[in-house]
């Protein structure tokens, strides 16, 4: 089966929570996105020992919410109990599931997780954005898929994964397609890295370009010289540049999920990624 790397946007953006993730104490803290009646509060998300994910984003100045869809779940530290055999999880439905679906994203597959971010540390005892930080796209976190269970068709489920917002309330997807990925125990290029993981600030994970005026417009390496056809995206720029490297820039918010592509060079990139860079649970 080939290998397929897919590039998937999660968490709050300019839409959904309106203001960036944190990097703190050189650690990417995606929050995840709000969904109303989920049953799942910031408040009983872990950051640290005596801090709430509600606490950090109420310093950010993010004061609107109190529900989370905790989705991808990557990080065991965010909730108190978790089940021995715990893996890290990622649900997906509607159309973007659709378009995972008609790619055949599967076992084997790698999903790297970018987001919108910006550094904060803690002033006076509260987080504040630094005020001379860049905003940027980053990959923040990955999944290499083991399994994918269709909620829709009435898959059965490990027990343990039956906390997941995709399987719990499942009804509320009626019968648009809806389904989570489970990721590996280990991953399979470096069996000293777990399935999944979020990771610690890299300048390798940045994706938006050094000194650009807007987070949008990123700067690849060079095995994505090809690529265009695989962006699920209309694209707005996209210049090869003297160093190989390619620059580019969507139109809009587009699939969540997209970029699905099997060329080697890229899987090579995707698997380096996650074998050389540094993981926090």
């Amino acid at each position: 089966m080939v290998r397929k790397v897919i590039l998937s946007r999660k968490g709050f953006d300019s839409t959904t929570g309106g203001k960036p993730s944190p990097i703190i104490d050189n650690k990417f803290v995606s929050l995840p996105i709000p969904r109303a009646d989920s049953g799942d509060f910031y408040k009983s998300l872990i950051f640290s020992p005596t801090e709430s994910y509600l606490k950090v984003m109420k310093d950010l100045g993010i004061k609107l919410y109190s529900e989370a869809h905790l989705d991808p779940d990557l990080q065991k530290s965010i909730l108190n109990e978790r089940p021995e055999n715990w893996r890290g999880l990622f649900g997906q439905s509607g159309i973007s599931q659709g378009t995972l679906h008609n790619r055949n994203v599967g076992e084997g597959d790698i999903f790297l997780f970018f987001g919108w971010f910006k550094e904060a540390s803690k002033v006076n005892g509260v987080w504040k954005y630094s005020n001379n930080a860049p905003d940027i796209h980053a990959i923040y976190g990955y999944l290499e898929v083991d399994r994918v269970l269709d909620i829709q068709a009435r898959d059965s489920v490990p027990t343990w994964t039956k906390y997941h917002p995709h399987i719990k309330r499942r009804r509320e997807y009626g019968e648009q397609r809806n389904s989570v990925y489970m990721a590996t125990e280990t991953f399979s290029t470096n069996p000293n890295k777990p399935g999944w993981g979020s990771f610690k600030y890299s300048p390798q994970l940045v994706l938006t370009k050094e000194g650009a005026k807007t987070k949008s417009l990123w700067e690849l390496p060079p095995c994505f010289k090809r690529e265009q056809s695989n962006f699920t995206h209309s694209l707005k720029i996209w210049n090869v540049l003297q160093n190989k490297c390619v620059e580019m820039q969507t139109n809009g918010r587009g699939d969540q999920e997209m970029f699905i592509s099997s060329n080697p060079k890229v899987v090579a990139w995707a698997e380096n990624l996650i074998s050389s860079c540094s993981l926090y649970e």
